[in-house]
């Protein structure tokens, strides 16, 4: 018989069978490799919807421009666009000046919290520019055709309607959402003031063209410099080369002028690079999640190898008849290692299903992080990517070829003698598995590891490898020692046994746990473990944070832009409002808070300008390295000096008595770094100058936050209406309430992990009962003994039940203690070299002990489930 009909007859009669007569069992274990599969996939999906928000939108009203020219820190000054013409000269260049803004819809309640509202993204461009480009015709006359034939022309329409100021072009999944249609009116807040925008224009898609996010706003660009306040000032600048045999030449020759003029004042970027900054920013937040998400898939490839490995043992006598046929033991482990690879593939295919739906959901948890820490995002949808699909389907396939190959190899070299016995019980696992020694070894290779250096990536981010390595190979060797502690948990156990009949069962089985016992702890341990550890991560930071809010924020009331709304907000609070508010009669003393993006050599940060004498008085500043004296305090042009945070030191190895070569508007000045303190509000890093440093230096007396000291006796919740009365734009907020805010912010982020936790843990509890079907239906003999003998049915159960919670019992143990190292590493190595912020150790023993409580109930409530359905199996029943 030749070999591809031998491996047919082998799939047809053996494989197949096998899964058709087992159909639940099967079922359910397709679904835990799903779940694992569909958690990594959504992840996967709604990271990349949310970088993908982050883009380049001037391409929706023309073709991708060639360069973007933006200065390092501030604007860019409409004065030099002449002069850049004139180095261009008679190219076939078109030059499209950009602003940018943001804004948010008023408040529809006194309770809505802080980024609870969308932020809208305003885009300001020359749209005369814009029409003069060839490539942005088919583009614009899609908007202006929106118009119903009147007296006068189309187009005619469409242009005037720009001559007022308030007119704008807006996203039709906006227009739709709020009822707007052409020459609607909306509020809006930009800055502090409430304005009136008229809809001038729906965005149309059209096809190859990117899709206009739901909370973009186009303005003409002059009218969006008179609403901010902003006239003579512009974002960036986009160089467009007119297409043609000469468009290489051309956009190779802008290159290089742009460059030689750009210095040390600007930069000049393509838009992918642009692009990739959105990736650059969030590279740790979605790397984090997308390790969190592989925590069921782990635990499931525990699952697929112990199931296997079970029907190995329970097909034996048909492994040892097909073997005295003459059927060759490579032939066998090929059956053996395809049936792993069709498991993988239908697992697979339905965690893709699972996964697109399930990122539906994500991705809003993820754009409320993203919202809250990086950028504005309104990203509600993730598309479905074919490449992260392939990429899910690949780990799906290899991770049962892996854990279908030690039962491949033990199917294939089965001795036929040794097993035609019925009902044999299950062998051993492999000596080296369960030698606590190599889990030891394995151990003191993650110790090892925590040493390594992080990565350091050219954006001045940081990837702890070394961290990562640590973890899993801590996991690996606590999955190995945990089975000896099963053992030993039975030991005990089997002091107090005498009185109970199920117990003592129970305990008889776990003395010498089988393999699949052990890979069934080892999947319960690798879930508690990675959960606990989280769960300690989470209560250290939010112990930190805490105490960080504490010591800082001490002010009486806080003060911002109302619509401001997310990290990237731009909204500002401008002088005359924020003078008004400080002649209130009711304030004794105020810091108005100055924000304003650079761009270092490696990387992208914040320069803060403050009253350093307000944060001196009222603040108790977290020091990582106290400035040695006070002269800080004093502002002094020719000795500047600024407070950088851990973040910002960690990131661009810069440290106390150092400086820094800070990009401004007039050039680079030098800074001395006077000290080090710990923030807890943005990865990228912050330099804290004194306000009048700040305002000199970069020519803004707008601010982004005001904190407000109030005379004795004043009423802060009193003060805060009448501000609120007088100025309808801002936002203002009580001692208390903005800690509860932050607070809630703080724990919106982690809301994601959470759900990734209790899905691991429900897949090791789903795996466990997976188990024990297994194998108590190897024990059918024994089952039918014990009814003979008058057990009943409940005694059964509770036998089930008994080896169920012990077995859920030693991986919660196991899994506790490795969570305290796993703790460790996750907050002093990876936290640490990811973000740069140093964070006290805490132990949430709260939610640890009601995490083991809940384990060892589930194992033992489906156990008992379990052990009911087995009680009544036939002795000569097949599977």
């Amino acid at each position: 018989m030749s070999s591809p009909s031998v491996q047919w007859l082998l799939w047809k009669r053996f494989t197949l069978r096998h899964w058709r007569q087992s159909w639940k069992e099967s079922l359910l274990l397709l679904l835990i490799l799903a779940l694992g599969i569909a958690v990594f996939f959504s992840i996967r999906l709604a990271n990349r919807a949310a970088v993908a928000s982050f883009q380049n939108f001037t391409e929706l009203i023309a073709e991708e421009s060639d360069w973007i020219l933006t200065a390092r820190s501030g604007a860019l000054d409409e004065s030099m666009l002449p002069a850049i013409r004139e180095k261009l000269g008679l190219r076939a260049v078109n030059i499209l000046p950009v602003v940018e803004a943001t804004a948010a819809r008023p408040r529809q309640s006194t309770n809505e919290g802080i980024g609870s509202r969308e932020t809208l993204q305003i885009i300001g461009v020359d749209l005369m520019a814009v029409r003069n480009t060839a490539k942005a015709e088919t583009q614009l006359k899609a908007w202006r055709e929106q118009d119903k034939p009147a007296s006068q022309s189309i187009d005619t329409r469409f242009w005037d309607r720009f001559t007022k100021t308030n007119a704008v072009l807006l996203s039709s999944t906006m227009a739709i959402r709020d009822g707007l249609t052409n020459g609607s009116t909306f509020s809006v807040l930009i800055n502090d003031l409430p304005v009136q925008l008229l809809v001038n224009g729906i965005i149309p898609n059209v096809p190859g063209k990117p899709s206009a996010p739901a909370h973009l706003l186009i303005m003409d660009l002059p009218a969006l410099q008179r609403a901010t306040g902003r006239m003579g000032q512009i974002d960036r600048i986009e160089f467009l080369s007119e297409p043609g045999s000469g468009y290489a030449a051309s956009r190779s020759a802008v290159k290089e002028i742009l460059t030689a003029m750009a210095g040390d004042r600007f930069v000049v970027r393509s838009p992918s690079d642009r692009r990739a900054t959105g990736e650059v920013m969030t590279r740790a937040f979605r790397l984090n999640l997308t390790i969190l998400s592989l925590i069921a898939l782990v635990v499931g490839l525990y699952l697929i190898l112990q199931a296997l490995d079970g029907a190995v043992v329970r097909r034996r006598e048909e492994i040892a008849i097909l073997r005295s046929l003459g059927v060759y033991g490579w032939e066998i482990r090929r059956a053996w290692i395809c049936e792993a690879l069709m498991l993988g593939f239908v697992g697979g295919m339905l965690g893709l299903v699972l996964g697109w739906m399930g990122a539906q959901i994500s991705v809003r948890i993820v754009g409320r992080t993203v919202n809250a820490l990086y950028y504005a995002t309104s990203v509600d949808h993730a598309a479905l990517q074919w490449t992260e699909a392939g990429l899910a389907l690949l780990i799906a396939m290899g991770s049962s070829l892996i854990a279908g190959w030690l039962p491949a190899r033990e199917a294939s070299t089965t001795p036929p003698a040794q097993v035609l016995v019925r009902h044999a019980r299950a062998p051993e696992s492999p000596g080296v598995w369960r030698n606590p020694w190599l889990g030891l070894v394995l151990f003191g290779v993650a110790c090892s590891l925590i040493l390594l250096p992080p990565i350091r990536l050219s954006s001045g981010g940081r990837f702890p490898l070394g961290g990562y390595a640590s973890a899993f190979f801590a996991i690996l060797g606590g999955g190995i020692l945990v089975g000896t502690m099963v053992s030993a948990l039975a030991r005990t156990f089997r002091i107090w046994s005498s009185h109970s009949l199920p117990l003592q069962l129970a305990v008889s089985h776990l003395i010498q746990p089988s393999g699949r016992h052990r890979l069934a702890c080892a999947g319960l341990f690798c879930a508690i473990a990675m959960t606990a550890s989280m769960a300690i991560l989470v209560g250290s930071f939010d112990q930190t944070m805490r105490g960080w809010i504490e010591r800082t924020f001490q002010a009486d009331l806080y003060i911002s832009s109302d619509g401001a709304q997310s990290a990237s907000s731009q909204n500002r609070i401008r002088k005359e409002t924020w003078n008004a508010i400080a002649a209130h009669p009711a304030v004794q003393e105020i810091n108005p808070m100055h924000v304003q993006d650079v761009e270092l050599e490696i990387g992208k940060t914040m320069v803060v300008g403050a009253r350093f004498d307000f944060m001196n008085q009222h603040q108790r500043m977290p020091w990582v390295e106290a400035p040695k004296d006070n002269a800080f305090l004093v502002y002094s042009e020719t000795n500047p000096q600024a407070l950088v945070s851990e973040s910002f030191s960690d990131r661009f190895q810069l440290r106390r008595g150092q400086h820094i070569a800070l990009p401004t508007p007039s050039g680079l000045r030098n800074v001395n770094i006077a000290g080090v303190f710990a923030d807890y509000g943005n990865e990228r890093g912050s330099i804290v100058m004194d306000e009048a440093q700040f305002v000199a230096w970069f020519k803004s007396d707008a601010v982004t936050s005001l904190m407000l000291q109030l005379k004795p006796g004043a009423d802060a919740e009193s003060v805060r209406v009448d501000l609120l009365a007088k100025n309808p734009g801002i936002a203002a907020y009580t001692n208390s309430h903005l800690r509860h805010e932050i607070l809630r912010i703080f724990h919106q982020t982690f809301s994601i992990t959470y759900a990734l936790e209790v899905i691991g843990v429900a897949v090791a509890v789903a795996g466990l009962g997976l188990t024990l079907v297994s194998v108590l239906f190897e024990r059918r003999n024994d089952l039918a003994t014990m009814r003979a003998l008058g057990m009943t049915r409940r005694e059964m159960a509770r036998t089930a039940a008994w080896e169920g919670a012990l077995l859920a019992l030693a991986g919660w143990i196991g899994g506790l203690v490795i969570s305290f190292g796993l703790g460790w590493i996750l907050i002093n190595i990876i936290n640490k070299q990811t973000f740069g912020w140093t964070l006290q150790y805490a132990l949430p023993w709260t939610q640890i002990l009601i995490l083991g409580a809940l384990v060892v109930a589930a194992g033992a409530t489906v156990s008992y489930s379990v052990g009911r359905w087995a009680a009544v199996l036939p002795a000569d029943r097949e599977e």
